[in-house]
This record gives structure tokens, C-alpha cells and sequence, in this order.
């Protein structure tokens, strides 16, 4: 009988202890003990490591773990995170937004060679840091277009945006930001400078349509018929850029120099090819790349001579008038400090992703952050966050307000390295860089070029 007894206390007691180590372990991975940062849904796994890179711009990386949706009946899960952050803009670093460059069409391409393609573009000038940026069309009608309001260098490549959820993040060419439903103008015509600044600008009275007996009509690669131009004087151009979005106002987006001007003629539709006598008597192919505009106000022959550089374009006005960049996002999760959607029920919200985010400091110096996910392994330990964890972790990072760019296989993070070349930080869940519609860089002009010069 004794031992009997004895072995009941022991069954006892192992079922205790066993009840001991599944409440510790419970207790470890909700919020119900205190973490080692300013937030009680998140931990710090491994220590903060620190690069400087150049122009007061800092990289910094950690392993960290948060309690998945703010849901105290779910678990804490790790995740590599890794972020860039300015001192202040003193050193001249801006922020800036980009797409590969592509005459005919939207394009992709990694944020590494977008970085490339930015350089490529803007002599003495270099990215230091960088994010991909917004949503893009790659699936179903896959165009790489981004699916919000997109401008970079003043070109308005997409006027169309979406609203609600999903707004806009415009910069000034002064690292001014404002946030939210742009303003944006109907349609014109500008006459450019050869430094890009806008010299006179004219209302354009219709695009791909009947034309308008007044005023100047626009007609691009993208007509579907052609149209009687009798009457007018067509002036002839040849585009570097054309984009038609293929949002609900299918807006414009045209840039080029006029070539040469004719009267119009009954069927009228610009060209891409054209066939061209060769020295030795034969034909080939010529890619042409017109556009047309068509008016009979005589007064546009002294404005619109061979050579002269227009750009097509929707404008942004009244608040949004001095914005040069802009980008889309779906969800500001962080505002005024105060993270957003705990316990959300919107799967795209709670979903533990990679995800990459945008943010801003107190006194408007930005953050931009990627939190790795879908781990190859579980060993890994390598989750994802839903959109609260990623408001904390950003304010954690000092930031106030915070918005959520393209996540998933999207999420790319990269860095200059000291051979002027570019490293992705993250850990891509694809396994490797996805190409994206298009990125947000932190630039600042090229210290070898300055040093160069004796400035």
C-alpha cells in the first residue's frame, strides 16, 4: 500500500511539473510578462549591430521576435529585421522615388538595378540606401505598373490613384512630405527647358479622341483609330517616355521634342515604325516612337519648332503643387505614434509577411524598413508580421507615422558598399530579388565627384 501511495504522490508530482513547464512556456510566448523594449509585443533577440554609411545615413540590423497580430492568444515569433535611418538632412541626402527607365512601356527590375538605373540617370549623384516601393500589377493583366499614384523627378508617370486605404506619400524637392489624397490637374501641355524646368504650360482639349476645333489635341502610340486631322497642323514628335495607365481614367504620361510639323491629313495615326530606303537601294525598319499634336491655333508655330521639348502630363496642385516625388501605399499603421489594427481580422492585415515599410521621425527624417519573413526552414525562425507588430517595431525604430509599401517577395532592402556597388541586406523570401515597378532611395551627391571639383 505504501507504495503504491508513493507512486501516486510521483504521478502527481510529474503531472505538476509537467503543468509548471507548459504555463512557463505559455508565458513566454504571450503578453503576459514584460519584454526588454519600450513595447510590450516586442523583444530583442540578438544585439543591435550599426554600419554607417555615408551622409549620416545609419543601417542597422537585429534579430527580434513580437506577439503575431498584438493578440495576447497567439505567440511571440522571430524575424529578421533590418532598417536605414537619417541623422538629419544636412549633409544633403534626399529621398527619392524611381522605375527603371523604358521608352515604350511600365517596366520592372530589382531595386538593385533600379539603384543602377537612378545613378545612370542623375551624373554625380549616388543612392545610398534603398527600398522597393509600391504595389504592382504582376498578376492577372501583368504590366508592372503600379497600381497607385506615381511620380518621380516631376514626371507624373500614373495620375490615377485609388483612395481610402490606400493613399499617396508626395516629397518636395526639399524633403517635404505630405500624405494622402493628391490634387491633381487635368491634363496639359508643357514646354520644357533643357534643365527640366517647365517654361509655359497649356491645357490639352482632348487625348486619342475627336479632335477639338480650339485648343491642342494630344494622340499617342495607344489609339485604337485613326482620326481626320484635316484642317490642322499636326506637329510630329518623337517620345523618350509614354505611359498609359491602366487605372479607371487610363491617364497619360508623354515626354519628348517635336520633330517636325505638316497639315493634317483624313486618316491620321502616329507611327512606331516606319520603312526607310537604305544606301544600297534596299528598306529597313526605323522605330519612329511619334506622338501627335494636333491644332489649328496658329499661334503654337512659334511655340511647338523643331527640337522643342514637351512633356505631357497630369500636375499636381494646391497642397500637392511643390511635390517632385510620390508613391503609394496600402495602410498607414503607425499614426501620431499610436500603432494601428491590433487584433485586426483583415487577413492582409494580420498575416505574418515580409514586409517592408516607410516611415517618418518627429522632426520628418525617414526610416525605411524591412522585417523578413517565410522562412525556409523552421529552424530559421524567420516569420513575417502582421501590420501592428510592424507599427511597433517602427516606432521602436523613432518613427511617428509609418505606411506600408509591397511586401511578400517584394521586400528588398539594399546599401551601397564601399566598391560603389549595392548589397541586398534582407533575406529575400523568393531566394533572391524580385523585380518591382519601382523603389525609394536616399541619395545625396557623389563625395569622389565633390572632392574632385575642390567643393
Amino acid at each position: 500500500m505504501k507504495k503504491i501511495k508513493c507512486f501516486k504522490v510521483f504521478v502527481f508530482f510529474v503531472i505538476g511539473l509537467l503543468s509548471l513547464t507548459f504555463v512557463t512556456h505559455l508565458e513566454s510566448n504571450v503578453a503576459i510578462g514584460a519584454t526588454n523594449t519600450d513595447s510590450a509585443y516586442v523583444n530583442t533577440v540578438t544585439d543591435l549591430e550599426k554600419t554607417d554609411l555615408l551622409g549620416g545615413v545609419s543601417l542597422y540590423e537585429q534579430k527580434m521576435n513580437s506577439l503575431l497580430n498584438g493578440d495576447s492568444a497567439k505567440i511571440f515569433q522571430e524575424h529578421f529585421v533590418q532598417w536605414v535611418d537619417l541623422e538629419n538632412y544636412d549633409n544633403g541626402v534626399k529621398l527619392v522615388t524611381w522605375t527603371k527607365q523604358n521608352a515604350d512601356s511600365w517596366n520592372a527590375a530589382t531595386t538593385k538595378i533600379c539603384a543602377q538605373d537612378w545613378e545612370a540617370h542623375h551624373p554625380g549623384w549616388i543612392v545610398v540606401a534603398g527600398v522597393n516601393g509600391d504595389f504592382f500589377q504582376n498578376s492577372g493583366k501583368i504590366t508592372w505598373e503600379p497600381t497607385n499614384n506615381f511620380m518621380a523627378d516631376g514626371d507624373m508617370y500614373r495620375a490615377d490613384y485609388v483612395g481610402g486605404h490606400r493613399k499617396v506619400i508626395g516629397i518636395s524637392d526639399n524633403n517635404e512630405i505630405i500624405v494622402g489624397d493628391p490634387e491633381i490637374s487635368d491634363l496639359y501641355l508643357q514646354l520644357m527647358s533643357s534643365e527640366g524646368e517647365v517654361v509655359e504650360q497649356f491645357p490639352i482639349a482632348s487625348y486619342n479622341e475627336t479632335p477639338k476645333e480650339t485648343g491642342i489635341n494630344l494622340y499617342t502610340k495607344d489609339m485604337i483609330e485613326s482620326h481626320d486631322l484635316t484642317g490642322y497642323t499636326v506637329y510630329v514628335g518623337k517620345y523618350t517616355m509614354c505611359r498609359i495607365s491602366n487605372g479607371t481614367n487610363e491617364t497619360v504620361f508623354v515626354k519628348g521634342s517635336i520633330e517636325t510639323s505638316r497639315p493634317g491629313t483624313v486618316d491620321e495615326k502616329p507611327r512606331q515604325i516606319r520603312e526607310v530606303t537604305t544606301e544600297d537601294g534596299g528598306t529597313k525598319q526605323e522605330i519612329t516612337r511619334e506622338f501627335y499634336l494636333a491644332t489649328k491655333d496658329s499661334s503654337y508655330e512659334q511655340k511647338l519648332q523643331n527640337g522643342t521639348l514637351v512633356r505631357c502630363q497630369h500636375n499636381y496642385e494646391g497642397n500637392w503643387s511643390n511635390v517632385t516625388q510620390s508613391v503609394g501605399f496600402i495602410h498607414q499603421m503607425l499614426v501620431d505614434g499610436k500603432s494601428q489594427f491590433q487584433k485586426s481580422t483583415d487577413s492582409f492585415i494580420y498575416t505574418d509577411h515580409p514586409r517592408t515599410f516607410i516611415g517618418f521621425k518627429a522632426d520628418g527624417t525617414p526610416v525605411l524598413m524591412v522585417v523578413d519573413g517565410r522562412g525556409k526552414t523552421a529552424a530559421e525562425k524567420n516569420y513575417g508580421v502582421s501590420l501592428f507588430e510592424g507599427a511597433e517595431i517602427m516606432k521602436l525604430a523613432g518613427c511617428v507615422d509609418a505606411y506600408n509599401l509591397d511586401g511578400g517577395g517584394s521586400s528588398t532592402l539594399i546599401v551601397r558598399n564601399n566598391e560603389g556597388g549595392f548589397d541586398v541586406v534582407n533575406r529575400p523570401s523568393d531566394g533572391s530579388e524580385r523585380s518591382t515597378g519601382n523603389a525609394i532611395f536616399l541619395v545625396m551627391r557623389d563625395p569622389a565627384v565633390e572632392s574632385k571639383l575642390g567643393k
